[in-house]
Formats: C-alpha cells, structure tokens, sequence
C-alpha cells in the first residue's frame, strides 16, 4: 500500500455514530462496501487512486466502526447514511463504486438522486436468481454457526473464506476478509438479507448513469451481469480473472486501472 494519509472521522446520525474516511485529492469518489464487510475493504484500492480522486468510503451502520443501530435497516436507510456523509463533506457530486450488497445501494442513490452522481461503478451487481435469493434467505450463514470451545466454528468459517477466494489467492488475503466477518458475526445484523429483499431489478430499470460493470472470475455470488449490461442503456462490461468475490483484497492493482480508466473517459 502506498504512503498516503487516511482522514478518519465520525458523524453522529439518527443511526448512530457513522464512521467514514477520506484520501487523496481531486474528483470525489464515494465507496460502498459489501455486507458484513467494512471500509478495510478498498484501503488498497484507495490508496492506489488517491493522487487522481478524493476518495470517501464510510462503514455502514453495524458494520465495521460504525455504532449498533438499534434496528435492522432497509437499503434508502443505509443510503441515508452515506448521503450524509456526502452532506457532512460538502459534496455535491461525487462518482461512485459498490460491490456486491453496495451495488445495491449505490444503485438506489443513483437513481433517488441522479443529479448528484457522475460516473457509476458496479461490481458483483448481477441480477440474483430467485431460487438463490430463497435460498441464502432460509439457510445459515457463517455468523450463524454456534461458537464452540474447540473453536470448529473458527475452522468451519474459513473453509467458507477460502471457497470464496480465487484457488491461487495467498492465505494472507482471504485472512482480511475473515477477520472482518468475524468481527460482524457479533453485531445482531448486517445488511445481507435486506438487499436480498430489496427489488434491485425495479432499480436497475430506472438507471441511466454510465456505468461499468465488473464480474469477478470466480464471484459465484454475483448473479447474472450479462443481464444488467443489456438492461442499461449505457453500460460496458469488464471481466477480471483469477479473483473472487474478495476482489478489492485480491486485484486492487488491477482495479486501480480499470475505475481510473473508466473515469477518465470521456
């Protein structure tokens, strides 16, 4: 990771106490990370574009640093926060990055304020199959596994990071992710099953900002991309290989060129 500074700060809202940072200097472009994950997610990305961007990433309420909120939130609530953040930092217009559950929220900002976004990144954004939705609704994640003495759930957990990652991904890496899932494992909830809920296709329907879509290789959980580029008037598509739905972990070098490309376009 480069020598840059982080600015981190904290904005009290009817959520609770919201931590968000900010880097570099220059166009704004706001990140939005993916359930049960936090900020820690594009540190490497950030730092690799903070000499062109100024760039702002905030943990979403329950997550990360950000405090408990003492309800599970739905998508225009999470939404509210980050749009407070943007309020807070005096940005009226700001390009904007999510991946996987942050798609959905960065697609619910873009078209409930459309004058406010420039550019739109979508990473992992496909749209679901209902079966799958069905059946990550009723069916145990990580966190729900009971934690024992021996620590098996410890084991059990990262079988699962693991089978996330690309087969060639260093151990090093899919252990940040862990870490952050485990911590999220004692929060009472994070944003999984509400984006599951949300209707993301009526979104994607009312979408008309230039977007670039990015599918992972091995991102199982990404649901169907191709969809999205037909049913957007002005998207392009990019695949990455050998990475997973912990991309901005394993390939933030190559991502750094992608969103930097992509903005810079005319």
């Amino acid at each position: 990771m480069s020598n840059v500074e982080f600015y981190h700060q904290f904005l009290s809202t009817r959520f609770g106490v919201v931590h968000y940072w900010t880097v570099g200097s220059g166009p704004e472009l706001l990140l939005l990370h993916q359930s049960a994950q936090s900020s820690d997610e594009y540190l490497a990305l950030a730092s690799l574009l903070a000499t062109d961007y100024r760039v702002i990433s905030l943990d979403h309420p329950g997550h990360g640093a950000s405090a408990t909120p003492d309800h599970e939130l739905g998508v225009d609530e999470y939404c509210e926060a980050a749009m407070a953040v943007l309020d807070t930092l005096g940005v009226d217009k700001t390009h904007m990055l999510g991946h996987h559950g942050g798609c959905m929220l960065a697609t619910n900002i873009a078209v409930d304020n459309p004058d406010r976004i420039r550019k739109l990144v979508l990473s992992g954004g496909g749209i679901p199959d209902p079966a799958v939705v069905d059946q990550l609704l009723n069916k145990p994640m990580t966190r729900d596994l009971p934690m024992d003495v021996e620590g098996d759930f410890l084991q059990k957990t990262w079988e699962v990071y693991r089978k996330m990652s690309a087969p060639d991904t260093a151990p090093e890496t899919s252990f940040l992710p862990f870490v952050i899932g485990l911590k999220a494992r004692l929060r009472p909830y994070d944003m999984h099953y509400e984006v599951l809920r949300w209707d993301y296709r009526a979104a994607l329907d009312r979408l008309r900002h230039e977007t670039l879509l990015i599918k992972a290789e091995h991102d199982h959980f990404a649901g169907d991309i191709e969809s999205v580029d037909r049913l957007l008037p002005n998207s392009r598509l990019v695949f990455l290989a050998d990475c997973g739905p912990w991309l901005f972990y394993e390939k933030p070098g190559d991502l750094a060129v992608l969103v930097r490309d992509f903005l810079l376009a005319s």
